[in-house]
């Protein structure tokens, strides 16, 4: 719906930006794991893990990537 109208250069943006969008949480959820490796944090990773547990189930729930797995179309 979202894409209706548009032009293959507008729809490739969009897809770009959601792709980095959903990224973000996981990724921030690497970067404390790291973190808390290299400072010997053990509430760091705890946390990280956490947020990378929470970050791939969002992903996984995004219209992207659910075509993938089997979900809904995008559209």
């Amino acid at each position: 719906m979202a894409n209706e109208g548009s032009s293959p250069v507008e729809r490739a943006i969009s897809f770009v930006m959601r792709l980095v969008v959903s990224l973000l949480l996981p990724g921030w959820g690497v970067a404390m794991i790291l973190l808390g490796l290299l400072d010997g944090s053990g509430w760091w990773v705890v946390t990280g893990l956490t947020v990378l547990a929470i970050g791939v189930v969002l992903f996984a729930g995004s219209s992207l990537i659910s075509p993938i797995l089997g979900g809904r179309r995008f559209s």
